[in-house]
């Protein structure tokens, strides 16, 4: 459950610049594909490939960011049916796509890069607005899919601080969240429609250059809420949980870097289950 972003999501940098960020994580859990409904009594195997770009742009004198993640992935497991176990069919192709969107609110100017490795980083406040798209893939008859079948909005405000050193600061990032669902209006199990409640996440980092190239990051992601109502019935799967996750980080040439994260819940009210891989390239040109 500390999947999340990851570390140095929400760093500035100068307006023109462009990165592409490919992840791939492998998460063992007791959560759908998308990782924001818990499932009771499942043993859940998710392969996911992301391939985000993002572009930070001027608006209005601010600081802007926008970045598009299209999701590949393969899932499989069991679930607990009744009194059966069942098999979920191993599936794999597109998940629903995310486009996120950030500007600066306070003490997050746009500056070009001459500008900017002058400026004096500062405690910078930011509003996010995401959005998930229901264009995976979904069948109704799988009890888990890589799609969900309905929209996500997620509203942000990740906060960016850098403490001692300017040159090699320690960076916190704090984003807390929220995120609402409409309705998936064709849910497995044969119900008519099945609602969820919003999910609340604060996701935080601390990270810090011990060398040059060389990174690392502390990570704690938590969560609340989220419970789904099938037919007008609770389904009681509301997630209570607080996820850790170590990172490390090195920058092997000036626009390419690698990181390797792994995390697990570590404080749970209730049956969620997670341990999580990630691995991640930036290249920024």
């Amino acid at each position: 459950m500390a999947q999340g972003e990851g570390p140095r999501t929400y760093l500035p940098a100068p307006v023109g610049t462009d990165i592409v960020v490919p992840t791939w994580m492998a998460i063992s859990s007791n959560f759908n594909f998308a990782q924001d409904i818990l499932v009771e009594d499942a043993d859940i195997s998710s392969r996911i490939l992301v391939l985000t770009y993002t572009r930070f742009f001027y608006l209005g004198g601010r600081l802007a960011q926008i970045w598009v993640t299209p999701v590949f992935g393969e899932v499989d497991g069991t679930v607990q049916v009744g009194p059966t176990r069942v098999e979920i069919p191993k599936q794999s192709g597109f998940a629903d796509p995310i486009v996120n969107f950030r500007i600066g609110l306070v003490h997050a100017p746009a500056l070009k890069p001459a500008d900017f490795v002058k400026h004096q980083q500062r405690f910078q406040v930011h509003a996010l607005l995401g959005v998930s798209m229901p264009l995976g893939e979904y069948d109704s008859g799988n009890p888990v899919n890589l799609g969900t079948n309905r929209w996500a909005i997620r509203v942000g405000v990740p906060m960016v601080a850098p403490f001692g050193n300017p040159a090699r600061p320690v960076w916190l990032e704090v984003d807390p969240s929220v995120t609402f669902y409409t309705d998936n209006t064709d849910p497995s199990g044969g119900a008519a429609r099945r609602s969820q409640a919003p999910l609340w996440v604060v996701e935080n980092h601390l990270s810090h250059n011990l060398t040059k190239k060389f990174w690392g990051s502390l990570d704690l992601r938590g969560q609340i809420g989220g419970e789904t109502t099938t037919d007008g019935v609770a389904d009681d799967n509301d997630a209570r949980a607080l996820g850790g996750a170590v990172t490390l980080g090195y920058q092997i040439s000036r626009p390419l870097g690698v990181q390797v994260s792994y995390g697990s819940i570590i404080v749970t009210e209730g049956a969620a289950e997670a341990t999580m891989w990630r691995f991640r390239l930036t290249y920024v040109f």
